[in-house]
């Protein structure tokens, strides 16, 4: 395992990217290929996936991918690992916000579709690459949100989607303890991207902002956030946080989020889940 302190470079390292067409997705992959890796990007926009392709040139391709279809993913990992030798690093990024509106008057399919994509779309994504991240002793980031742990009032779909996205980063972190790879959550405020505007734009929504204290809801700047997720890359951190007011709100839910460091380093955890990986292989 990698020093705490010592950054992992990224230099000639197979990145893939889910949502990488805009916002986050496309300014990370940016700043990792001009730090020399290679990107992989994943998505369902072929032109603005095309476009920044060749914006970026060498070392950069794309591979038309819809997070609810698990062959799809598959069939996008095996074409990076074919075409640049192997998956070192997965960003789950892709994600959709909502309509802002209650419960009681969301439709069904847009609430269910918010799931499907941000939480379950993850999933699809970790079992598709997991194999190759692990070959590799990689390393796994899931953009999360401040939602997995702030109330989700007029935003439930997307809140809840965030918590399980947090949850199983945190338990892929601990599983992945004994096999070199590693896994982490990035626990983002609002981003000046596209996505955010759109949402913002809502009258809900706005009404929802004028109820809040201004500093939970002023998006951050696209490059901030990516900074901070590009750092947590390199050091291979169990979290990432944005802006600085999100950690201390983090650490303020209680004592249950310390035992993630217990689990990481708890011998009998790690023969658990060798007990586990032994008994899913026999059937």
């Amino acid at each position: 395992m990698l020093g705490k302190t010592r950054p992992w470079s990224l230099a000639g390292k197979t990145v893939l990217i889910t949502g990488a067409a805009r916002g986050i997705g496309a300014e990370t992959a940016r700043r990792l290929h001009a730090q020399g890796a290679y990107v992989s990007l994943v998505g369902i926009e072929p032109h603005l996936l095309a476009d920044l392709t060749d914006d970026l040139g060498e070392r950069a391709e794309y591979f038309h991918a819809d997070v609810t279809d698990s062959s799809d993913l598959a069939a996008a990992a095996a074409a990076t690992a074919a075409r640049f030798g192997g998956i070192d690093v997965v960003i789950a990024n892709a994600g959709v916000a909502p309509p802002t509106t209650t419960v009681s008057e969301i439709d069904p399919a847009a609430f269910e579709r918010t799931l499907d994509i941000n939480l379950m779309g993850v999933w699809r994504t970790v079992h598709a690459t997991l194999p190759y991240v692990i070959e590799s002793r990689g390393h796994i980031t899931l953009i999360a949100s401040i939602y997995a742990f702030l109330n989700g009032a007029l935003n439930a779909s997307y809140a809840m989607s965030k918590a399980g996205v947090e949850q199983f980063g945190r338990a892929l972190r601990v599983e992945l303890a004994g096999s070199g790879a590693t896994a982490g959550v990035a626990y983002f405020g609002f981003v000046d991207t596209d996505m955010v505007s759109h949402a913002f734009a809502q009258p809900a929504a706005a009404a929802l902002r004028a109820a809040l204290p201004a500093f939970l809801t002023k998006p951050i700047p696209l490059g901030d956030a990516v900074d901070k997720l590009v750092a947590g890359i390199e050091h291979r951190r169990g979290r990432v946080t944005a802006p600085a007011w999100v950690s201390p709100a983090f650490f303020g839910r209680g004592p249950g989020v310390l035992l993630d460091g217990y689990l990481m380093r708890s011998r009998k955890v790690r023969e658990a889940t060798r007990v586990a990986t032994i008994s899913a292989a026999h059937g």
